[in-house]
């Protein structure tokens, strides 16, 4: 009887354990043909592209479970040639930087962009990250007013050009020759658009918050609603920022939280006209969103957070005239994005 009953158990689990490997091996191939030939006009797609990275890893599972448990060997070949073309993948987009070797002569401009999620960032906490890394040009968004009145004015001997204009803000070591709060798209969100002057020349820089996208729910039947992943406000603000920067004749710098991550076509969009320095010269997912999420959706008791980002939706973009010499993830503040750094080296 017992031998019975464990014969049982095994066969429901290697049932189990099939459908699910045959579901999830479904589920990618359809995913990747609708993104051939939908793009992100679905938005399911679009959410899933947003976490492709982390929806990929149970490949690596596959040829172990196709070989130990379903024992079908197409599956087996078929998956282990899935995990090659992932490791593929991941090791040329995350994991292969190319940073430029620089030498003295040559200016640099050492660089912190961070949102600081309004008033959850401590104005002391702000002080201390910028004394620690000592950046040479600051991005700032979210901020509020005791920001601006506390860690500006402490800031104010090391950076003595300054445009607080909450929820957006620039500090800089070198002069400020304009500035101008945009709006891009027209949509509320607000971004920054200035012009320093840096080793006898002038830059562009934007200060950028894009919309983000959220959940929505809408009712499909009078007693039915449903979540629809809403991404579209995004887009035009993405496509206003790359018409502006196609204009710029100057050298660009553009930072911020653009609420996309980098599997996103908008994130596409601008890498036509920018370089990504985490990209280039970071090294590894450069997650850097949501730090410290109370998990209280799941257990509404418990003070479950989430201290491991899974999305990477802050940048620091440039030009042309400019190579990255290092970009990195930076110690959290009380934010739930990761302030991100990078070393920029003028090239003309």
């Amino acid at each position: 009887m017992q031998q019975k009953l464990t014969d049982i158990i095994k066969r429901v689990f290697k049932q189990s354990v099939t459908i699910v490997a045959y579901s999830y091996s479904l589920f990618i191939i359809c995913y990747f043909l609708l993104q051939i030939f939908s793009g992100e006009r679905i938005s399911i797609i679009a959410l899933i592209s947003t976490f492709l990275p982390l929806i990929l890893f149970p490949i690596f599972l596959l040829p172990i479970v196709g070989f130990s448990i379903i024992k079908k060997r197409w599956f087996s070949v078929i998956s282990a040639i899935g995990c090659i073309l992932l490791i593929s993948w991941l090791h040329i987009k995350y994991f292969s930087p190319a940073p430029i070797t620089s030498t003295d002569s040559q200016p640099s401009l050492k660089i912190l962009s961070h949102n600081v999620g309004w008033h959850k960032t401590q104005s002391p906490t702000l002080f201390k990250l910028i004394d620690q890394q000592k950046p040479d040009l600051i991005f700032l968004q979210e901020i509020v007013q005791k920001h601006t009145q506390r860690a500006f004015t402490w800031l104010k001997a090391e950076y003595p050009y300054q445009i607080g204009t909450p929820p957006v803000g620039i500090l800089s070591k070198y002069p400020i020759v304009s500035s101008e709060i945009l709006h891009l798209a027209g949509h509320p969100e607000t971004q920054q658009r200035a012009i320093i002057k840096f080793n006898q020349q002038e830059i562009v820089i934007y200060n950028m918050q894009a919309t983000g996208p959220w959940f929505k729910r809408y009712n499909i039947l009078p007693f039915l609603k449903i979540p629809i992943y809403k991404y579209g406000k995004r887009s035009p603000e993405i496509q206003d920022l790359v018409q502006r920067v196609e204009q710029e004749t100057l050298p660009v710098i553009v930072a911020g939280d653009f609420n996309m991550t980098d599997e996103t076509k908008d994130y596409y969009n601008v890498q036509k006209v920018l370089q990504d320095s985490f990209r280039k010269s970071g090294f590894g997912f450069g997650f850097t969103w949501p730090h410290g999420w109370e998990l209280k959706f799941l257990v509404k008791s418990s003070n479950l957070r989430l201290n491991y980002p899974v999305c990477r939706i802050d940048y620091i973009w440039y030009s042309k005239h400019w190579g990255a010499k290092s970009s990195s993830v930076l110690e959290a503040t009380e934010s739930d994005h990761l302030p991100v750094g990078a070393e920029l080296v003028l090239l003309k």
